[in-house]
C-alpha cells in the first residue's frame, strides 16, 4: 500500500535540459546522495535544440552523470526545448503527474533562472505544479518519458504536498540556504565531465557559452564565493519563499 504521507524521494531536482542539474547544484546532489538520501533528477526537455549532440547522446551523458552522483533515478520528459512555459496547462500536468509518483519532500530547480528563457521559466512552472499536485480534483495522466534507475515510476497518489520549493540562487542575490559542498566538489566535477558533448570543444563541436574553457572556472569561482559566505571552501546556494519552522535551536552554523 502506498503511504500517501511519506515521501518516496527526499529531493527532486527539476531542470529544463540535461546537464543543468549538475551545473546548478551538482555538489548538493552529491552530498545528499553520500548521506543516503534518495535523490531524483528530472529534465523537462530532451535538449533537442542544443547546438551540439543529439538527444540520445545527451541522455546517455545524463545517465552516466547519475551514476557518478549516486542518484536514485532520472526522468526525462518531452516538453518542447526552448518553449518552457509556466502558464501552459499541459506542461504543468506533465510535471504534476511525476510529482505525485515520486512524492518529493523537497523540489528544487536548476540552474539559476538567468539568460536562457527555459531557465527563467522553470521555477515558475515548478511552483505551479507543486501547488496543483495538492489538488485531488485534478488527475493528469503520466506523459511519455525516459526513465533511468527503475523499470517504472511508483503508482500515483491522489495528492502530494512538498515541504518546500527552491531554486538555485543567482550569484548577485541573497540566498536562503548555503550548502557546504567542500567534500563533494571533485564529485561534481566528475559528473560534469560526463557531459563531454556540451562542455568540451573537441570532436568538432561548435563553440558555445558553456563549452568555453572559462565556463567551468566561473562555476568554481561561484562555489568558492558562496563558500566564503559560508565560511567553508565551497558551497552552493538555494532560495525558497518558505521559512523553516523549528522546535529547537538548529545545530548547523549561521553565517
Amino acid at each position: 500500500m502506498i503511504n500517501e504521507t511519506h515521501p518516496a524521494c527526499d529531493l527532486l531536482v527539476v531542470s529544463p535540459h540535461p546537464d543543468d542539474a549538475e551545473i546548478g547544484l551538482g555538489g548538493i546532489l552529491a552530498a545528499l546522495c553520500a548521506q543516503g538520501r534518495r535523490v531524483w533528477a528530472l529534465e523537462l526537455t530532451r535538449g533537442e535544440l542544443g547546438t551540439n549532440a543529439q538527444p540520445h547522446e545527451r541522455w546517455e551523458e545524463s545517465v552516466a552523470a547519475a551514476g557518478v552522483l549516486g542518484l536514485a533515478g532520472r526522468v526525462q520528459l518531452q516538453l518542447p526545448d526552448g518553449f518552457i512555459d509556466a502558464n501552459d496547462q499541459g506542461q504543468a500536468a506533465a510535471l504534476v503527474a511525476v510529482i505525485r509518483r515520486l512524492r518529493p519532500a523537497w523540489l528544487v530547480t536548476a540552474p539559476e533562472p538567468r539568460r536562457h528563457p527555459d531557465h527563467q521559466a522553470t521555477p515558475g512552472l515548478a511552483e505551479r505544479a507543486a501547488f496543483l499536485a495538492r489538488l485531488s480534483t485534478w488527475q493528469p495522466a503520466l506523459p511519455p518519458l525516459r526513465l533511468h534507475g527503475a523499470d517504472a515510476l511508483p503508482a500515483p497518489v491522489d495528492r502530494w504536498e512538498t515541504v518546500t520549493v527552491a531554486h538555485v540562487t543567482p550569484e548577485d542575490e541573497q540566498p536562503s540556504l548555503l550548502f557546504d559542498i567542500s567534500a563533494h566538489w571533485e564529485r561534481k566535477l566528475e559528473a560534469l565531465a560526463c557531459y563531454r558533448s556540451q562542455l568540451r570543444r573537441d570532436d568538432g563541436r561548435r563553440a558555445t557559452v558553456i563549452n568555453d574553457p572559462a565556463f567551468l572556472q566561473r562555476i568554481e569561482d561561484r562555489a568558492r564565493r558562496w563558500g566564503r559566505h559560508a565560511g567553508v571552501a565551497c558551497a552552493e546556494a538555494l532560495t525558497t519563499r518558505q521559512v523553516p519552522v523549528v522546535c529547537d535551536l538548529p545545530r548547523e552554523p549561521w553565517r
